[in-house]
């Protein structure tokens, strides 16, 4: 169960979570770089032989894609009270991806030079969705949206099919109700090759994104450069800063947030000002946990990286959780906008009581797709930005070229300069010997 101690930099489970990482076997490894050489060099056949070896399904008699006739029955099957809420949250995530979108600008100088800035959708992505044990419906349209928004014209999804070779109808209404068709029945490490190399029937995307398994992050990891990707996501986690007035129980429904996801990896964390206090958030964990039956599923978490530390002050806290740059963190303060400033290493922050972490995974409109294991010091959740590329135009006037060539030849000669004669030679000389003609050419 959650473990309670006193905050110190030295303090032995502060430093574990710290040390998060992802990570993954070397047999992982080997595996899952064998898969991608094989689909690399052998296509569709390697492809459909993965996936009767690993996921039992014969691609040849499933079909590759989701059928017209499946979407239809998906929108039979799921609820009506899904489909609002469904409707509901997309809603949000158009509104605010939408205020994402980049500017690009053009720059005009007294010498006729023009710079300017363009922003272009990537043309095609690739956007692997769990679904056979876990459908996760909001990661699809966390990812779906930013992608449409950006305005990306090819848009394809990879989740495992069930044994029976069906989709979850959940996750098949969510992509019919963003009209994103292109949905191939593939998974792991075959499913992400098939889509960055491309096969005989799989067509290779310039992007892949989404969650999965170990062998789905490393094969992630494997085939950067080839495709981009959004990024190699770890455990979940949360770390929670809170006063004396913040409820207990509120503290310990979003640590279980966390915790529940099961696989014993996730992390849950709380900063307090006192013993007493601490006290009472533990039990209020044993309890939620006990009525809603989620002991087992929690346990593993909350022994590895549960935690419950006792600061000496706020302040304190906030220095803390900057450097754990936990994917979640959490203000249950009452003067927490003069904290807020000063909690910058985060993927996402929750301010006040009624901002639980759920409220961001699913609806408000926030995108949950967020950095873990201490990447937040360094990088973003998903944005709209993941599927653009910006590029610069330049218009050079002959005025413009003659006035700064002699200040262009100093920066050329400096890079290659050198006190080899022999380098000289080789790269100097002809750099210079061209430069010189340029400038010679222009001021005549």
């Amino acid at each position: 169960m959650v473990t309670i101690s006193k905050f110190t930099y030295d303090n032995p489970r502060y430093i574990n979570l710290l040390k998060r990482r992802n990570n993954i076997p070397e047999e992982v490894e080997k595996t899952v770089r064998d898969v991608l050489d094989n689909v690399r060099k052998k296509g569709d056949e390697a492809l459909y032989s993965y996936m009767k070896q690993f996921d039992n399904v014969n691609i040849n008699e499933i079909g590759l894609f989701v059928s017209e006739e499946e979407f239809a029955n998906a929108k039979e099957k799921v609820s009506e009270e899904f489909k609002n809420a469904v409707e509901k949250a997309c809603d949000n995530l158009f509104k605010f991806h939408k205020r994402q979108l980049p500017a690009g600008f053009l720059q005009e100088y007294e010498d006729g030079v023009v710079l300017e800035r363009k922003y272009t959708p990537l043309d095609s992505i690739a956007v692997t969705v769990p679904g056979n044990m876990a459908p996760l419906v909001s990661t699809l349209y966390m990812n779906l949206i930013p992608a449409i928004v950006a305005g990306v014209p090819n848009i394809y999804i990879l989740t495992k099919p069930r044994f029976d070779g069906t989709i979850d109808e959940h996750l098949l209404y969510v992509a019919d109700y963003l009209n994103v068709k292109n949905y191939y029945k593939l998974s792991a490490s075959q499913g992400l090759a098939a889509v960055a190399y491309g096969t005989e029937t799989v067509r290779k995307v310039d992007a892949i994104t989404g969650p999965g398994n170990n062998y789905t992050q490393i094969a992630k990891k494997m085939l950067f450069g080839e495709v981009k990707i959004d990024s190699i996501a770890g455990p979940s986690e949360i770390a929670i800063i809170a006063d004396e007035n913040a409820n207990p129980a509120f503290i310990a429904a979003d640590m279980m947030s966390q915790a529940e996801h099961g696989t014993g990896f996730e992390a849950s964390t709380t900063f307090c000002l006192s013993e007493t206090q601490a006290k009472e958030i533990k039990e209020e964990i044993i309890r939620l946990c006990e009525t809603n039956n989620l002991v087992n599923a929690t346990k593993e978490t909350f022994k590895n990286s549960g935690d419950i530390f006792i600061v000496d002050s706020i302040q304190e806290a906030v220095d803390a959780v900057n450097e754990i740059a936990p994917e979640h963190a959490e203000l249950l303060l009452d003067d927490y906008e003069a904290i807020l400033p000063k909690l910058t290493n985060a993927g996402a922050v929750f301010v006040g009581e009624y901002s639980t972490e759920p409220v961001g995974d699913y609806f408000c409109g926030t995108n949950h797709i967020l950095p873990t294991c201490g990447t937040a010091k360094f990088s973003s959740g998903m944005s709209v930005g993941e599927f653009m590329r910006g590029y610069s135009i330049i218009k050079y006037t002959e005025s413009a070229l003659k006035n700064n060539a002699d200040d262009i030849i100093q920066l050329a000669e400096a890079e290659y300069f050198s006190e080899s004669a022999a380098s000289q030679t080789q790269f100097y000389a002809p750099l210079r010997s061209l430069l010189n003609k340029c400038h010679w050419h222009l001021a005549t």
